[in-house]
């Protein structure tokens, strides 16, 4: 069952006001949770030196009928020194409610929520709940304020929350926005962690995110799938296509997360992904046009074995005196396939893959400085008209399936971004 926890500091009206002839705001704010079936687990008294005797006596009153709170469950706190010397410092008035936030702490299910008093106590004191609120130390929690009953209005409830959760909540849905938006899926997560802004449908979508940019289909597929009703039919079917490994589907998700790499400037990812991306579609039109590849460092040997004998030994005929632009004659190292062994065998068909060729040989110079920064441990800061390079992944794709105008990272922003605002404004 749900239990809530009072916070307050102790007022000079606290327990009963002499001025109004009524019960100050603690009392009358328990009264008033007590009565709408609240269940009070524990009530946590700050105070200062002055007021030291006021406080004592609010735990005596709510003690007695009809709060009937049990002594062990209403805690007295005597405040720092400074505060006490200096009642009027917002600064001091927050690191002190902040502490009494710590000794609620221990005593908090996941269900139960907090209760503040901000009308006891000098005003950065009454102040210093709002402020703990809105900066997320307290999401789970209501501000509650007591009226004056001398100056209250017909109509006016006395005792009425305040809460600032809605301001709190606009602070979050731009920060996650902008997560969102840079693609930082897991950034996202952690800010949402402590919001009042998620949903179950929400973190999936971001877990899927998360897991899918980093190339873990398998767990992107668990997460989504308890929500495949909710969500866009190609979000199920394109993480299907990757779970499987077909190979036009992995092109295209390399060249999504290769955009997602230059908007936020990672141009070491960036062109890490296009070196991927070259060699990956080189093997691809080999392995289509031979009808074999090797599958593992085993394989590789009987692969040369293979092309020796393909189409009565010609290939390997034009292979053996296929010469590089330096002069020297093509080299089979151990190990799979170099690109430039690949490019090799494709040129020897090269009226049929003459145009595809084109477009990846023009992949060339980003895949040499690719090895240029694996090999020296140096950055990329810059690169010169990254624009051009996602045109021929794209002209490249586009040679053999149909290339969606939108990143489909970017139909899952906007997905989970309209989500956020519906949570938002309800």
């Amino acid at each position: 069952m749900a239990s809530s926890i009072v916070l307050s500091f102790v007022g000079q009206q606290d327990p009963y006001s002499d001025n109004t002839e009524h019960e100050g705001s603690i009392a009358t704010l328990i009264r008033h949770l007590l009565d709408q079936k609240y269940s009070i687990r524990r009530v946590i008294l700050l105070h200062t030196q002055d007021v030291a005797q006021k406080a004592n006596d609010t735990k005596h009153w709510l003690q007695d009928k009809p709060f009937n709170l049990p002594k062990e469950t209403i805690e007295l706190v005597l405040v720092g020194a400074e505060l006490s010397a200096d009642p009027v410092s917002l600064l001091l008035a927050v690191q002190e409610a902040r502490k009494g936030l710590e000794k609620a702490v221990p005593f908090l299910s996941k269900q139960d929520r907090l209760e503040f008093n901000a009308s006891s106590g000098t005003p950065v004191m009454k102040t210093s709940w709002s402020l703990l609120q809105a900066a997320g130390y307290a999401p789970h929690s209501s501000v509650w304020q007591v009226r004056n009953p001398k100056e209250m209005k017909e109509g006016q409830p006395r005792v009425f929350q305040t809460n600032v959760d809605t301001l709190k909540n606009e602070f979050d849905f731009k920060v996650v926005k902008r997560q969102i938006e840079d693609y930082n899926y897991s950034g996202a997560l952690v800010t949402l962690k402590d919001s009042n802004l998620s949903t179950n449908l929400i973190i999936a979508l971001l877990e899927y995110g998360q897991y899918r940019i980093a190339f873990d289909f398998e767990r992107a597929s668990e997460v989504i799938q308890p929500f495949a009703n909710l969500v866009e039919p190609e979000f199920i079917s394109e993480i299907s296509s990757l779970r499987e490994k077909d190979q036009i589907s992995l092109f295209k998700e390399v060249y999504f997360r290769a955009i997602t790499k230059l908007k936020n400037q990672q141009y070491a990812d960036f062109v890490a992904d296009i070196f991927k991306f070259q060699e990956g579609f080189l093997r691809f039109l080999v392995e289509t046009k031979l009808g074999f590849f090797p599958k593992s460092y085993i394989e590789t040997q009987g692969f040369r074995h293979k092309l020796k004998d393909f189409d009565g030994g010609n290939l390997d005929c034009f292979l053996n005196d296929y010469t590089l632009d330096n002069g020297e004659q093509l080299r089979f190292s151990q190990g799979f396939p170099s690109r430039i062994v690949l490019i090799a065998i494709l040129e020897y068909y090269q009226q049929e893959f003459s145009e595809l060729l084109e477009l990846l040989g023009q992949l060339n110079d980003y895949c040499l400085l690719r090895n240029i920064n694996t090999h020296s441990f140096e950055g990329i800061s810059e690169l010169e008209n990254p624009g051009r390079i996602l045109k021929i992944l794209r002209d490249i794709l586009r040679q053999k399936t149909a290339v969606p105008d939108n990143n489909s990272f970017n139909v899952l922003n906007s997905k989970i971004c309209n989500l956020l605002t519906d949570v938002l404004q309800s």
